[in-house]
């Protein structure tokens, strides 16, 4: 195919020397979101797609942290949730900040370090916390604004106690036609180092309305339609005439469902709720008697939320050896999926149709992560080792 590149901003990290490791997109399309091994999170502003205008809207300095992994967007965009590290610790942290006055709002931990964490809800969201002591792994809920305390949601019933299991990448969405009820896939490890099993978990919520609050004595703030200074809640936020424990159910209980070995380490996961496929980015065995080696191919597999396979496709290719191999992120849209890969790529795929369109040239090293637009299906945004930034239009493949 023949695409043409119309944005290109070399993000802040270029003087430092940092590779940008993961790019997200907020739900009403006019923020990106960049987190970067120089400690910190870039806001970016694209005013309009038409005048190929991007501009830095804020950054999130964070200077304790040894790297940032990856920001997301609730669905609201009314707060950006932020993983990483600390310096010489494993234990992970993610904070919570509004949006978008970027106000710090919560901090927690979670293990391990590359959980990373995900939403449950626009109020909600959760962690990993993996007890070495007893080899448990646990799912915990937390709140934004500590409405109900912290919870254990969830426990994976099928890791082997002789091999750690590793809750990662969480990718939440809801189920069709029943918004108290949600998936929870996630890759987890359990007779390997990788993480090698794919799985999914059934979260139904529980709703408590404002008087079962106020009666139990933990609503912390009250809300107001015409209390627009107040901090704790940003003025675009759609939900802005309701009070936030009356938005959403306010308690989860999640179970297992279905579970699969793909005899692969798995480097990226996505769920696109609409078409409700999961995109799956693992680098394969290259043999079940040595699952310590994987391929030098990057496969994209395809499932439906039943983990039923519909597809599968090779176009990735890897440089880093078994024990180094890096995270490539995976998104999609009504039309397109995105993919980067190790060697400055990014494969573009038909959502629907699961097969391969074209691929994308212009990046110098690793594409870590490629996402695409919730508003503009063909607007496609990429980030690499090479510290750049790019954005693409879609609108010339051909089909």
């Amino acid at each position: 195919c023949h695409t043409k590149q119309y944005i290109e901003a070399v993000v802040s990290t270029q003087s430092t020397g940092d590779e940008v490791l993961n790019v997200a997109m907020s739900h009403c399309g006019n923020y990106i979101s960049t987190s970067s091994k120089d400690k910190s999170v870039i806001i970016w502003v694209i005013s309009e797609y038409s005048t190929k205008s991007v501009s830095m809207f804020k950054r999130i300095p964070l200077p304790t942290w040894a790297s940032v992994f990856q920001s997301t967007f609730n669905k609201d965009d009314s707060f950006l949730m932020v993983s990483g590290i600390m310096h010489e610790e494993s234990v992970g942290k993610v904070k919570i900040f509004s949006f978008p006055k970027c106000k710090h709002m919560k901090t927690v931990d979670c293990v391990p370090y590359d959980c990373f964490g995900s939403w449950l809800g626009s109020r909600f969201f959760l962690v990993g916390d993996f007890d070495y002591g007893s080899v448990s792994a646990n799912v915990i809920m937390h709140s934004v604004y500590d409405v109900v305390p912290p919870k254990t949601v969830y426990s994976d019933p099928n890791s082997n106690p002789r091999y750690p299991f590793h809750c990662r990448r969480f990718e939440t969405c809801d189920l069709k036609n029943n918004r108290n009820v949600k998936l929870l896939f996630y890759a987890c490890s359990q007779t390997t180092q990788f993480a090698h099993a794919l799985a999914v978990a059934v979260f139904s919520g529980i709703k408590k309305r404002k008087l079962e609050f106020e009666r139990d004595g933990i609503l912390p703030f009250h809300i107001s339609d015409d209390d627009d200074d107040d901090d704790n809640y940003p003025k675009s936020n759609s939900l802005r005439k309701n009070h936030p424990v009356d938005s959403e159910p306010s308690d989860y209980c999640g179970t297992f469902k279905n579970a699969v070995n793909l005899k692969a380490a798995i480097i990226g996961i996505n769920a696109n709720e609409n078409l409700e496929k999961l995109f799956v980015n693992c680098r394969p065995w290259i043999s079940e008697d040595n699952p310590s080696e994987i391929s030098m191919n990057i496969e994209t597999r395809i499932f439906d939320f039943d983990l039923n396979l519909l597809q599968q496709v090779s176009k990735g290719e890897a440089v880093t050896p078994s024990n180094t191999f890096f995270l490539i992120h995976i998104s999609s849209s009504s039309l397109y999926t995105a993919s980067g890969d190790e060697k400055g790529k990014i494969h573009i795929f038909d959502s629907n149709y699961n097969i391969h369109l074209c691929t994308l040239m212009g990046h110098q090293d690793v594409v870590n992560c490629a996402t695409t637009s919730p508003t503009d299906p063909h607007f496609v945004c990429s980030v690499s080792d090479d510290h750049s930034i790019k954005f693409w239009d879609l609108s010339s493949v051909k089909k």
